[in-house]
C-alpha cells in the first residue's frame, strides 16, 4: 500500500512550505507509541534524559521502525524524491502548563546541511491543540532568502541556542497546524515557525523527524543517518545500521558518536 501525497498535496508543499495534517497512528498505536517514550524516560536518571532520547532509533527498536514507517518515509519521498536519509530524531515536549516556547526561526540557518532538500516529520503523541502551542508557519517563507539569526539563551526558548530571525514577522501571516495525536506535519527546512507555550493539563510531546534527500551534505564536518529508503549514491553521511540489541553498548556508543557530530555542527560556531 502506498502512502504518498496526492499530486496537489505536493504542490501545495512547495508553494506554502508546508503539510498539514496527515495521519499516520491510530489511537491505539499512539498509547503504545507513548508508553514506550515515558517508560524509556522514566528508566534515565533526569539528567541524562534529553540526550538519550535525541536519535533514539539507534538504540531503541520500536524507535528504529517508526522512522522507517512508509506511512511517514512515503509522505516525505513525496516531496523528496526516491532516495531518502534520516539525518535526526528529536523531541519538542512541552510539559503541562509549561512556559517552554519556539521563537521564529528558519532550521537551514544553523543545520549545516545543503542543498535544502530537506524535510522535517512533526508526529504529536499527544494532542497539540491551539491551546498547547502547536507550531505556527509563515506560508512561503521557504522561498525567501535564508536570514541571520540572533542568539537569544532566553530562559524558557526549547531552541538550543534561543535562535530568533532577523526578520519582521508578521503574526497576522502566521498559520497555526494543530494536530491530534496521532497525526503529522511536515515542513521545508527555510520555512519560518515557532511556537507558544502550553497552556493544558497533558503533556504535548512532538517526535520530530528530519529528513533528506541522499544528494544531501553536511557542510560543517562528516555526519551520519539512516537509509530510509531508495539507494544512496552519493556516500555524503556515514550510514548506521539498526539496534542489534536494545540499548546495548555498541548501541550506545553508535548514538553518543551521532550526537557528538550532530551537536558540534549545529554548534560549530562554537568551535570556530
Amino acid at each position: 500500500m502506498s502512502y504518498h501525497l496526492h499530486a496537489e498535496e505536493i504542490e501545495s508543499f512547495h508553494q506554502r512550505g508546508y503539510h498539514s495534517p496527515i495521519s499516520v497512528f491510530s489511537d491505539t498505536e499512539v498509547s503504545e507509541l507513548r508508553s514506550e517514550l515515558e517508560d524509556f524516560e522514566a528508566s534515565q536518571q533526569a539528567q541524562n534524559r534529553a540526550r538519550r532520547r535525541t536519535d533514539l532509533h539507534l538504540i531503541k527498536t520500536w524507535a528504529w521502525d517508526v522512522v522507517h514507517d512508509r506511512r511517514i518515509v512515503d509522505p516525505i519521498s513525496a516531496v523528496l524524491g526516491p532516495n531518502v536519509l534520516l539525518w535526526s530524531l528529536n523531541w519538542f515536549i512541552k510539559e503541562p502548563h509549561e512556559r517552554k516556547f519556539v521563537t521564529y526561526h528558519q532550521d537551514a540557518t544553523y543545520w549545516g546541511l545543503e542543498p535544502h532538500h530537506v524535510v522535517t516529520a512533526w508526529i504529536a503523541l499527544s494532542d497539540a491543540s491551539r491551546l498547547t502551542g502547536p507550531m505556527k508557519f509563515i506560508p512561503g517563507s521557504h522561498l525567501e532568502e535564508v536570514y541571520e539569526h540572533e542568539d537569544t539563551f532566553y530562559k524558557n526558548n526549547l531552541l538550543s541556542r534561543g535562535q530568533e530571525i532577523k526578520r519582521k514577522i508578521n503574526e497576522s501571516a502566521a498559520v497555526s497546524a494543530p494536530l491530534r495525536a496521532g497525526e503529522m506535519s511536515l515542513h521545508h527546512v527555510r520555512l519560518i515557525h515557532g511556537s507558544e507555550p502550553n497552556k493544558t493539563n497533558d503533556r504535548r510531546i512532538g517526535m520530530v523527524l528530519r529528513y533528506c534527500a541522499t544528494n544531501v551534505r553536511q557542510t560543517k564536518l562528516r555526519d551520519t543517518a539512516v537509509l530510509v529508503k531508495g539507494v544512496d549514491q552519493f556516500g555524503n553521511f556515514d550510514l548506521l545500521s539498526a539496534p542489534s540489541v536494545d540499548m546495548g553498548t555498541v548501541e550506545l556508543d553508535r548514538q553518543d558518536d551521532a550526537l557528538k557530530r550532530q551537536m558540534r555542527a549545529i554548534h560549530s560556531k562554537d568551535y570556530d
